[in-house]
């Protein structure tokens, strides 16, 4: 996408409102072309030796009357303006959000520091380039009235007032590639330090048990520093290009008055005439100004541009404005939960050669089949490194699939990344994330859940001893990413939450390695005490194996052998090793132990 499109698309948005705002600063701008033609008025009048003092005080009206109208003018413009600007930032907020919403998984490419510099600072610069775009039609009209006006009296004159509108041009073009480079730099620095603060605060108990906050606070001071050196070059050549701007324009009508002296001392410039070009240069000067700072911005908003494209998908990174509703006036509309057709409820769930490889590695799933049906519960099982959750994350679309195929009831799943989401299937990966609320938002996630639900959710996910030790029961609050909580109860919170979507497949990454063997025993068989629950869990622990319907071995990303646990002890060494834990047993006493 280029800058143009992006600019003129993003003008389009509430293009009305954008009209409306143009011509008021139009008219805000313009308006001193009335105070340079009183003051020329007013002086030739004087100079003149007039005596009628009405016709002496009239200019004097007209200019006290131009300048009330221009302080109404700008309170509307002014309303009107930070009207168009919420909408404006309101628009891509909405849109950025909305595409990291849909970015499958952990898979998005920037820290949470760094993606909310895009939301903060880019968008703030794309705001004020907009801003620019507002003033730009005034600037405009006044420039070329006033141009024309200037012209007519003094051509020479006039064309000495335009000369510096082509060097300053000029000079904010050769700075465009060292604004973007100095601009990307500054966003990069504050995207880090920012992510290393939202960081700190979410492990203050590992860097606690690690003794490690000198390390910490040495670590925050090199970010710093590096985020205020890159701060430091982007403002300073900011400042210095305003500055050259503003010095050339110094010079240029330094030199003008001159040749206006000049002029007046030859008789071919009156004291009116004066007076006018003196009134005009001001307000010339910023227009050119402005002009010049435009075609800076224009090289330097590329890199916003870019930053807030990255959020989204392959592909989708043109959508960053798309026209979308952002509901500033009454509240959002109220989120309707999934409905699930008849049609949808799951009778089994199939994967075909199901393949993924990493970027630039042979690391990986290789055609990997698997089958489960309502009601069953298959155990995916296999040493560190295996392709476990590789397989799992390929299979709901959270990596995407080199090769196979998905079908659910028989339906080809074209992108399992939307398709296989709650009331479908409900997926709690090897760290769940908890928000720093209370533990009931934490479970229900906002929805309305009556107080039966919620007590069978918390039952099957054994927490009811948990909540009459906290001090505050399901009001407790537990802290960023659940640091006020055990391992073992974070990842039970996590169940509960996932049970509380009433999904046909619950999907479960590890979730019983902060279990003790009691714990994961009773959360599995009050989890399958009813008996339509389908559930598939990455897991090494006995009590899911001994459990399971079905159980799939992986082995360097390829699948060892599958079946029930008997029949995988008696003819899969993989299997064998693991049950065991690293001691090879006969088949034989591996069968009694498992009896």
């Amino acid at each position: 996408m280029t800058v143009g499109r992006f600019l003129w698309k993003l003008l389009r948005f509430r293009f009305t409102l954008y009209i409306v705002d143009g011509l008021q600063w139009c008219a805000f701008h313009a308006l001193p072309l009335l105070t340079g033609l009183g003051m020329d008025w007013f002086f030739d009048r004087v100079t003149n030796h007039s005596h009628s003092v009405l016709w002496l005080a009239a200019p004097l009206f007209i200019v006290a009357l131009v300048r009330w109208t221009r302080v109404g003018v700008f309170f509307g413009a002014f309303f009107t303006w930070v009207t168009h600007i919420y909408h404006i930032q309101a628009v891509l907020r909405t849109n950025m959000l909305t595409g990291i919403m849909r970015w499958p998984g952990r898979n998005l490419p920037a820290s949470p520091g760094e993606a909310m510099t895009r939301f903060r600072d880019d968008v703030e610069e794309v705001v004020e380039y907009v801003e620019s775009w507002t003033d730009f039609w005034g600037f405009l009209v006044f420039a070329v009235i006033s141009i024309v006006i200037m012209a007519r009296i003094n051509w020479l004159i006039t064309a000495v007032a335009v000369s510096p509108l082509l060097v300053v041009t000029l000079l904010n073009n050769l700075s465009g590639n060292r604004a973007r480079k100095y601009g990307r730099l500054n966003r990069e620095a504050t995207g880090r330090i920012t992510g290393f603060i939202a960081e700190i605060f979410g492990a203050v108990q590992a860097v606690k048990l690690g003794q490690a906050e000198d390390h910490v606070l040495d670590r925050f001071i090199q970010l710093n520093e590096s985020r205020r050196q890159a701060a430091l070059r982007d403002n300073l050549f900011r400042q210095w290009i305003q500055s050259l701007n503003q010095h050339v324009l110094n010079v240029c009508t330094g030199l003008i008055l001159l040749m206006c002296a000049t002029q007046m001392r030859q008789g071919h410039f009156t004291v009116g005439d004066f007076a006018l070009f003196t009134t005009y240069l001001a307000s010339f000067g910023n227009s050119v100004s402005l002009f010049g700072y435009m075609v800076y911005q224009h090289k330097r908003i590329r890199v916003s541009l870019d930053r807030m494209r990255v959020l989204f998908r392959p592909g989708e990174a043109d959508s960053v404005i798309d026209h979308a509703d952002i509901h500033l006036y009454g509240p959002p509309p109220l989120v309707e939960s999934p409905k699930q057709l008849v049609t949808d409820k799951l009778h089994y769930l199939e994967g075909k050669g199901l393949t993924y490889t990493y970027p630039d590695s042979d690391n990986g799933i290789h055609d990997i089949h698997l089958r489960i049906a309502r009601g069953e519960f298959l155990v995916i099982t296999g040493r560190i490194g295996s392709g476990k959750s590789t397989l799992v994350r390929t299979l709901l679309g959270m990596l995407p699939m080199t090769g196979g195929s998905i079908v659910w009831n028989g339906q080809l799943v074209e992108n399992p990344a939307t398709f296989l989401v709650p009331p479908r299937t409900a997926y709690t990966p090897q760290v769940p994330r908890l928000f720093s609320d209370p533990l009931r938002e934490n479970i229900t996630m906002g929805r309305d859940v009556t107080h039966e639900s919620l007590d069978r959710v918390i039952r099957h996910a054994v927490m009811e001893q948990d909540l009459a030790d906290l001090e505050h029961g399901l009001d407790t609050f537990v802290g960023p990413r659940g640091v006020m909580l055990s391992g073992g109860q974070i990842q039970r919170a996590a169940t509960a939450r996932m049970m509380n979507t009433e999904a046909d497949l619950l999907i479960f990454d590890d979730l019983s390695s902060a279990l003790d063997v009691e714990t994961e025993k009773q959360l599995w068989e009050r989890l399958f005490a009813e008996n339509d629950a389908t559930c598939i869990a990455v897991s090494h622990r006995r009590a899911a194996l001994a459990k399971a319907d079905h159980i799939l071995v992986m082995k360097d990303g390829r699948v060892s052998g599958q079946g029930t646990l008997s029949h995988l002890l008696e003819t899969n060494a993989e299997m064998r090793m693991l049950w065991h834990g690293e001691t090879e047993e006969e088949p034989e006493d591996a069968e009694e132990k498992f009896a």
